[in-house]
This record gives C-alpha cells, sequence and structure tokens, in this order.
C-alpha cells in the first residue's frame, strides 16, 4: 500500500483544516493506511492540488481537478459526520491500494 498525500484546505489555512486534518490522520489510522496531511489556504490549494492524491475542503467547492475533492465540512458542523467519515475511509483505502 502506498501513503496517501492529501491537502487539506479551508478559507485561512488554520483553524478548521487543522481540526479536519487531526479527524482525517484518526480515520487514516483507523483504516491502516499511512497519510501524509498538508493544510493550505483553499486559494492556494487551487495551486498545488495536483501535486496530491486527495484534496479535502472544509467548504463548499466548484472546480474541476484531477486530484479527488471530498467536501469535509461534516466533521466540523457535525452534520452527516458518520457519512463523511465513510467516504474519506472509503477513498483513502482505494487510494493506497492503487
Amino acid at each position: 500500500m502506498k501513503k496517501v498525500r492529501i491537502l487539506v484546505a479551508c478559507g485561512g489555512g488554520i483553524a478548521t483544516s487543522s481540526f479536519a486534518a487531526m479527524v482525517i490522520n484518526e480515520i487514516a489510522k483507523e483504516a491502516n493506511v499511512q497519510v501524509e496531511i498538508h493544510k493550505e489556504r483553499i486559494v492556494d490549494a487551487l495551486l498545488v492540488a495536483d501535486e496530491y492524491d486527495m484534496l479535502c475542503v472544509t467548504s463548499r467547492l466548484n472546480q474541476t481537478l484531477k486530484t479527488r475533492i471530498i467536501q469535509v465540512g461534516g466533521l466540523i458542523s457535525g452534520i452527516n459526520e458518520e457519512k463523511v467519515r465513510e467516504t474519506i475511509k472509503q477513498n483513502l483505502i482505494e487510494l493506497a491500494n492503487e
């Protein structure tokens, strides 16, 4: 299995992306997937997203990129949190096995 490179992005690249990154790291451990997580402001993330396997954003993003984009705002708000966690886990496993 390969290490999955993840970019977590929010408006400022600090608060909500830090919390989301912490939760994503926990999900990866539960799934036995090694990850490398970086955080960025969403406007800057769009410039480097192709360097990562997965882009996790805390707000809506209406962009088409080569990188998988997962909306992870539910980790922050608690809305549909279990569904978001399962989506992250499934994508991590798929990417690790590519």
